[in-house]
């Protein structure tokens, strides 16, 4: 018989599967099997567990305790302020104090030290904890990020290595030290149109160049674009959902799953979030008439809330769902939808607010 045993509500499982743990024992019954494969839960980094039982053709009564989540930010800290972590190189990272945590990992701010004993600053670190011998998410993170280097306004990634803490497997990840999130400045606030309008004119570009290069994203949300102190800049970070597709298909080999497309409109919820109180994206199942569904009830949300400057990006939007994706006409549909828009020009800063977005 086979138990499915979800640990978190509404979400969906990824397909791939790997062997978790496997258990031979002896009962009065004779000889039996147990084998426990795991899998993770999207968006929420939780645990599902398949549990196969093989006891001949004879029945079993089986009882289970729930099984912990995997989520990062449910757990306790990973490390502690002043903790020194070395790499098998040389290098060294001083933890600093906890900036937050996530589905799959817990972020630090960490002086670097280099092997050859450099200081190169502060950094933030972040530590995804991994089962033994089951380490091909965070392999394929690192994977993913190496192949981002080139690509401007992606986060750099300076640093990545794998090691044992307390029986614990872990792989850390060193990035560039940025500042501000745009979920911190949209807090009680929104932020003006030219603004909004350069928040999703960016994305769009990054998300171009990561098509190009056959990786979808797929985890947008306002606490995953950093800001540059002097906010001059704005980069994408947090590559922990992000796969690997085939660049000349819509699709991989699961029907009306994992589209390009859908990181393209993860941008208009993201523009959402910017103008209006909704500050979390409530995205829909990965089905392309799920998200064409959701796009008709977001053109309402732009009548209600005086945004009609993105209306004509949500229909060119929903006009490419279903066909081939073109970054630039999503571009040039989202600039039209402001005269004065000039996609060069910089974030518009006031004096009353200089920390913040306008």
């Amino acid at each position: 018989m086979i138990l499915f045993l979800y640990m978190q509500k509404s979400s969906k499982i990824q397909t791939d599967e790997s062997v978790w743990r496997t258990d031979r024992r002896t009962s009065k019954m004779g000889h039996w099997l147990v084998m426990v494969k795991k899998r993770r839960v999207e968006p929420t980094g939780g645990m599902a567990a398949v549990i196969r039982i093989s006891i001949g053709n004879q029945a079993l009564r089986l009882e289970w305790k729930e099984l912990c989540t995997m989520n990062a930010s449910d757990q306790d800290d990973y490390v502690r302020r002043g903790q020194i972590l070395l790499s098998d190189s040389g290098s060294k990272f001083e933890i600093g104090e906890k900036l937050g945590s996530g589905a799959f990992g817990q972020v630090y701010q960490s002086r670097y030290t280099k092997k050859n004993g450099t200081e190169d600053g502060i950094v933030a670190v972040k530590l995804v904890k991994y089962e033994e011998g089951e380490d091909a998410d965070v392999q394929r993170e690192r994977e993913i990020l190496n192949l981002c280097a080139p690509v401007e306004n992606v986060i750099t990634l300076k640093k990545a290595f794998t090691f044992i803490l307390d029986e614990q497997h872990f792989m850390l990840f060193a990035f560039e030290k940025y500042g501000l999130s745009l979920e911190s400045m949209l807090k009680d606030r929104i932020i003006n149109v030219p603004n909004t309008l350069k928040v999703g004119y960016i994305v769009l570009g990054i998300f171009e160049h990561l098509q190009k290069l056959g990786i979808v994203f797929r985890d947008l949300h306002p606490g995953q674009l950093l800001f540059c102190s002097d906010l001059v800049h704005m980069k994408l970070t947090d590559f922990g959902m992000a796969q690997q597709a085939k660049r000349n298909k819509n699709t991989t080999k699961e029907a009306n799953t994992y589209v390009y497309a859908f990181d393209a409109a993860s941008v208009a919820f993201l523009l959402v979030c910017c103008r209006t109180d909704a500050k979390v994206m409530d995205k829909p199942e990965l089905t392309t008439s799920a998200f064409v569904n959701e796009l008709r009830g977001v053109k309402d949300t732009l009548l209600q809330n005086n945004m009609m400057f993105a209306y004509e990006f949500v229909d060119e939007l929903t006009r490419q769902m279903r066909g081939n994706l073109s970054y630039a006409k999503l571009q040039r549909a989202l600039s039209a939808g402001l005269v004065t828009f000039d996609p060069d020009d910089k974030f518009i800063l006031t004096d009353s607010v200089p920390s913040m977005l306008a």
